[in-house]
């Protein structure tokens, strides 16, 4: 046994390091590829063209490929929708431009790495000559000089620049500069690039004039990455929402999840807690599972992954997508039922290498409102607890410290939240180059991530580096790496001094008259540990470690025309290491927990793509081979008594009792085959076709395989005859959809059973055996989601103001529920497919141009809204389920309590009497009874029992958004998201009035409780003997809220002080990020995604950073 451990363990290490060898070649050997010069001039490159009776576009597409080369033109300009057929073999580029657009009134000119179309009427009509630059200028008289560049400050080759009203024109070299002849100093320039909206801008006697041209959505047709591909938005006929780098970067943050809160419909982000480095909850169009996860797929650069994305620096990702509906995510199956969400890193780009850092630093603030009781409303708190007159101190010492009693006397108090809390940190800086050549491109960076807490001892940093290399090695073959290597270490704080905090006497002190700190302050409680013991040197440590690697590496094979192949190897290794550590200072023996957990996985990928045009009828056909493995293993133990204190979790042999050993190994496996048809009629006229067969180890041999179907359309309507017409709609295309997912995140061996070690008499001697815990049961079979989705995508205004709205339903059947059974059986209970969910709703998205001034002012608007109502359609029996607070009808996470109606006042002392109640205690709402045969009748009795308990509400929102504004003026950009999430309920621990904790013996929330002086309607009066009947009744809050979620202004410093610089741009701002909150809830941020708020739950932060943005 141990000879095959090693092995295995060798093996591991060999696969481990090749791959690490792998990427540096890969590497090293692109940057070497990278810095490579053709030196061959491009109009006399060979080109080989074959071209039938198709577009002028379509034969320039075969050119660049054949010359690699690249055209750039203005659609609006430049009309190169002309029929043409052309057949050359090994000739010049110049003689074959010439054959192919002369006949067409198209000229061209060679600037640096790219050939720029013109029409004839906006180049000099003194000749053939293609090059623009060499014209007269007897009649000219007023020159102007410049850069243009895009909107991140690069310069911007090849852009056109023509004196308006006349044939005068140029265009920018390879950084963007430019020097053109006006006939006098009143003319007006009109710059224009394909891609980029055109200006004009009056030379006003300026000799300088430097611009940013914006980029042209419209004539781009933006690219959206789905499954296996990517499409132009207007083909799309699925549910897809996505965001783009400069979104992801305005909100400064560890998870790029974070970053998207509010700006994709259809999907809730919620904060898990306050912790740094812990990882929102994200659910994409409501739960589905009861028992299974419910978390998305994520898929980053083509490779799927159900670890942590904590991992990965936001400042790398280029987009991301969220595919929302069953025909969008059916080509993932099984993997798929939860939406899956597309990440595309940052890639190297032909041209120069851009060097960049990006770098803010900033502080945290706590997010609180938490009055705790001084020193004085405490003592009257506790006297009114037992009856006692708020002014009469002659009882103090029967339930007061003499202690406490002196520093009451003496003025002496202590907050202790103030003490347990502090100003936390948040940094990041990020060093990236990027660039290329024609044949290979890079994109390298590595970053530094630092947040600590506004708790001592918790914090969070991570390194990580990204290589992003694609290299043609051939006309036909192309390869490439893309790679994360991160390593991160998160410190958690016990939530206990927050917790105690809350609770501690005020009238005692941490710390004695030497200054010496003292574990048990309070002399009348001697069980409860200062809320600063944690906070002690040596006294707690809970460190997690943690390393991974993750690599996409591919290779792409060209057959023929429209023919690719393409091998995806994707290894996802990670380990980590959590140890935990408690010390002695409370008077009780050291304790330390050391655990382990290292997981493997890897996906191997073969894609046979085919894309043909024929006329009016465009085709692409996908199809995959593919196969994915994983394995996890994990071990630890803990120990107590460790002898030397210093040596923490990592001596545990030394320690005079270990208390428990444990390890583990679980593999799973998934085969699967996919097919996916795209087919278009005349751009208009759309169709999608999916299918996909999955094979999990999961589940046993006769249900392991299903097959997942979708079917798509859409009708692009605008491009109708009978819509030509239309001068406000610009844009108008319909869409349907329905498909299939299914969800396998159950336990692997589920089928199988399970064992567990049994202990009983031999005898007189005990022994061990082994019994079953787990019956097997090898009819599970998947939970399929079935989705029907209807979708509207428009444009009015010329697409100035562009959308989309959604109707949707998902039915998921076939849940996975342990069922109840007699415990004769030797079993308590057995998992089973017998329960169904439901959730449908609507979104909306709109984006707005709503400024747009020659003087360049821009205002920019993203809204965004939607809703969901989840709903549990079937359980077992057809019953609601009390004890785990599942109830047909509504959604699976409930708060299921008493509904309180206020408190009882004076005046109805008799009415209070009938329910063993008094003035001042919790009135609940009757909302139930039963009739003669027992039947719940939902009509009040005039009883209060527990058939009166009800669904208060839950944590899924009514509705959800977001709206995010940007403007900008000559160098000054601001912006800001607003995000709102309305209806959702939470559970207050800071009312958690029942025990002790409102009896006058600890300290609490300042509330204003009822006193038959003042008679209040939500706090009972506080009472010494008992805590408050129906206590419970009182957690529960509507949690709504309204953020003013991120605020950034900025300033870019003017490119004619850059220039000097020797830099290409520099940005400087400032963000607020979750200053501004806006609820009916007033004590903390109501933010939590378990919809839980108080000691038990560390409380968020806002973060307000100053940064940088350089670029070289």
């Amino acid at each position: 046994m141990k000879i095959t451990l090693t092995i295995k363990r060798l093996t591991y290490e060999i696969v481990r390091l090749s791959i690490l060898h792998l990427t540096l070649s890969l590497l090293f050997s692109g940057i070497s590829l990278a810095t490579a010069v053709n030196g061959q001039d491009m109009l006399q490159r060979k080109v080989t063209v074959h071209v039938k009776s198709k577009p002028i576009s379509a034969a320039l597409e075969t050119i660049e490929k054949s010359a690699k080369v690249k055209f750039s033109y203005n659609s609006r300009l430049v009309d190169l929708s002309h029929i043409v057929s052309i057949s050359v073999d090994q000739q010049p580029l110049t003689a074959v431009l010439e054959s192919l657009l002369a006949p067409h009134h198209i000229h061209y000119l060679e600037v640096s790495n790219r050939i720029v179309l013109r029409n004839k009427t906006a180049v000099s009509t003194n000749g053939a000559s293609h090059n623009l630059m060499n014209r007269t200028s007897e009649s000219l008289d007023y020159t102007v000089k410049g850069r243009v560049t895009d909107e991140g400050g690069l310069g911007l080759p090849g852009v056109s620049i023509v004196v308006k009203g006349t044939s005068q024109g140029t265009t920018t070299d390879v950084e963007g500069a430019y020097s053109i002849v006006a006939p006098d100093a009143g003319a007006t320039l009109v710059y224009s690039y394909v891609g980029y909206v055109s200006q004009e801008v009056g030379i006003d006697k300026r000799s300088q004039i430097d611009i940013s041209l914006a980029v042209d959505t419209k004539a781009l047709e933006e690219i959206i990455v789905v499954g296996y591909g990517s499409q132009k938005k207007r083909d799309l006929t699925g549910a897809i929402s996505s965001i783009n780098s400069r979104d992801i970067a305005e909100t400064p943050s560890s998870n790029f999840l974070s970053n998207a809160q509010g700006r994709l419909a259809g999907v809730d982000i919620v904060r898990s807690n306050g912790n740094p480095g812990s990882a929102p909850t994200i659910r994409i169009r409501g739960n589905r599972s009861i028992n299974a996860s419910n978390n998305p797929l994520y898929v980053i650069d083509g490779i799927p992954t159900d670890v942590s994305i904590n991992d990965f620096n936001p400042n790398d990702i280029e987009s991301m997508e969220v595919l929302k509906d069953a025909s969008s995510v059916a080509i993932y199956g099984s993997r798929g039922a939860n939406g899956v969400i597309l990440i595309t890193t940052k890639k190297g780009k032909e041209g120069k290498a851009v060097i960049s850092y990006d770098g803010y630093y900033g502080i945290k603030k706590a997010k609180k409102n938490l009055n705790l009781m001084n020193g004085e409303e405490f003592v009257r708190y506790s006297r009114v607890a037992r009856g006692i007159d708020v002014n009469d101190s002659s009882k103090d010492p029967s339930f007061f410290s003499t202690l406490e009693i002196d520093n009451l006397q003496n003025g002496v108090e202590t907050d202790w939240l103030d003490l347990i809390l502090r100003d936390g940190q948040q940094q990041q800086h990020q060093i990236s180059a990027s660039g290329g050549n024609k044949n290979t491109t890079y994109y390298l960076s590595g970053a530094f991530y630092d947040e600590k807490g506004i708790m001592q001892l918790s914090d969070y940093q991570r390194y990580s580096f990204r290589v992003n290399i694609e290299s043609e090695l051939t006309k036909r073959l192309r390869v490439g790496v893309s790679a994360t290597v991160a390593t991160d270490l998160q410190n958690i704080m016990t939530n206990e001094p927050y917790s105690n905090a809350l609770q501690f006497s005020p009238l005692v002190q941490p710390y004695d008259e030497q200054g010496s700190f003292i574990a048990y302050p309070n002399p009348r409680e001697g069980l409860l540990t200062s809320p600063l013991l944690q906070y002690q040197p040596g006294q707690f440590t809970n460190e997690k470690r943690k390393y991974r690697v993750f690599a996409n590496i591919f290779a792409e094979y060209k057959f023929m025309e429209g023919l690719t192949y393409r091998l995806n190897f994707g290894p996802d290794f990670n380990t980590s290491r959590m140890g935990q550590y408690t010390g002695t200072l409370a008077g009780s023996a050291n304790m330390a927990t050391v655990g382990n957990e290292q997981n493997f996985a890897y996906t191997l990928e073969n894609i046979l793509s085919y894309n043909r045009n024929i006329q009016d009828h465009s085709l692409n056909v996908v199809g995959l081979f593919s196969t994915q493995t994983n394995r996890f293993e994990s071990s630890g133990a803990s120990a107590r008594n460790i002898p030397v204190e210093s040596s923490l979790f990592y001596n545990l042999g030394s320690a005079e009792t270990v208390t428990g050993i444990n390890s583990a190994l679980t593999q799973w496996g998934l085969v699967s085959y996919m097919a996916r048809i795209n087919y278009s009629f005349k751009n208009r006229y759309l169709l999608t076709l999916t299918g996909r067969a999955d094979g999990s180890s999961r589940l046993s041999q006769k249900n392991k395989w299903a097959f997942f179907p979708s079917v798509s359309a859409g009708w692009v309507l605008s491009d109708e005859a009978f819509m030509s017409n239309t001068k406000v709609l610009s844009f108008l295309k319909i869409r349907a959809g329905y498909g299939a997912v299914g969800n396998t995140s159950i336990s692997p061996y589920q089928t199988l059973g399970g064992l567990e070690r049994s202990i009983y008499a031999y005898g007189n001697d005990p022994a061990f055996g082994y019994a079953l815990n787990v019956i097997p049961n090898p009819d599970l079979r998947w939970e399929i989601s079935s989705t029907v989705n209807i979708g509207l995508d428009f444009g009015v205004l010329n697409d100035r103001i562009t959308g989309s709205l959604e109707l949707y339903k998902t039915n998921t059947t076939d849940l996975l529920l342990n069922r109840l059974i007699p415990i004769t059986s030797g079993y308590e209970s057995v998992l089973q497919n017998i329960g169904a969910t439901s959730n449908q709703g609507w979104e909306l998205s709109l984006n707005g141009n709503i400024l747009n001034t020659s003087n360049g002012f821009k205002w920019d608007a993203n809204l965004n809204i939607f809703s969901n109502k989840e709903k549990i359609v079937q359980l077992f029996n057809g019953k609601d389920d009390i004890g785990n607070q599942w109830f047909i009808g509504q959604p699976i996470n409930v708060f299921y309590s008493y509904k309180q109606e206020g408190i009882w006042q004076t005046n109805e002392a008799v009415e209070a009497t009938n329910g063993n109640q008094k003035p001042g205690d919790i009135k609940i709402a009757d909302v139930n009874g039963r009739d003669e045969e027992g039947n719940l009748t939902n009509s009040p009795d005039g009883q209060i029992n527990a058939d009166d308990r009800t669904v208060l509400g839950s944590t899924v929102p009514k509705w959800s958004g977001g709206l995010t504004n940007r403007i900008s003026y000559k160098g000054v950009d601001f912006s800001f998201l607003v995000y709102a999430r309305q209806g959702q309920y939470i559970n207050s621990g800071f009312h958690n009035l029942g025990g002790n904790n409102w009896q006058g013996r600890y300290n609490a929330i300042n509330f204003d409780y009822w006193t038959p002086e003042n008679p209040v309607n939500k706090i009972p009066m506080p009472t010494s003997a008992a805590a408050p009947l129906y206590s419970d009744a009182l957690r529960y809050y509507d949690g709504s809220f309204l953020k003013i979620r991120n605020i950034t202004l900025g300033y870019s410093i003017p490119k004619s002080l850059t220039e000097k610089m020797k830099i290409s741009s520099l940005r400087f701002y400032a963000t607020a990020d979750n200053a501004l909150i806006f609820s009916p809830y007033k004590l903390v941020d109501p933010e939590n995604s378990n919809g839980t708020v108080g000691g038990g739950n560390p409380m968020t932060s806002a973060t307000y950073v100053f940064g940088l943005n350089l670029k070289f």
